[in-house]
């Protein structure tokens, strides 16, 4: 199971990468604010290329699939909300207002 930790210095920011003909299965997300300058608005955002049929082109698109919400001074870890979403493409995180002391670790699956 692969994972990774980063801080949210920006507002978007890059998991896991789409891997072709598996989908992403998030098993864990810890988020760090016990640091934080304010409260962390956090949403799990799945960005993935629609293929070409029927005469449209392929084009990316964007589905949110979790929203996470971490007062300032407090850590949080999910798991049970995390059995239901699946990643059909780039797993990405989004923060509302980008926090260097906001620290969050996603471990993952590929199915």
């Amino acid at each position: 199971m692969p994972s990774l930790t980063q801080t949210m210095v920006a507002a978007t920011t890059v998991f896991a990468a789409e891997r072709g003909n598996a989908r992403i299965r998030p098993s864990l997300i810890m988020v760090n604010n016990v640091l934080g300058v304010q409260d962390a608005i956090i949403t799990v955002v799945d960005r993935f290329t629609t293929s070409a049929s029927n005469g449209a082109a392929a084009a990316v698109t964007t589905a949110n699939r979790l929203g996470i919400n971490v007062s300032m001074a407090a850590c949080v870890s999910i798991r049970d909300e995390l059995k239901d979403v699946e990643i059909l493409g780039q797993l990405e995180l989004l923060i509302g207002t980008a926090d260097v002391n906001c620290i969050v670790t996603v471990a993952w699956d590929f199915q």
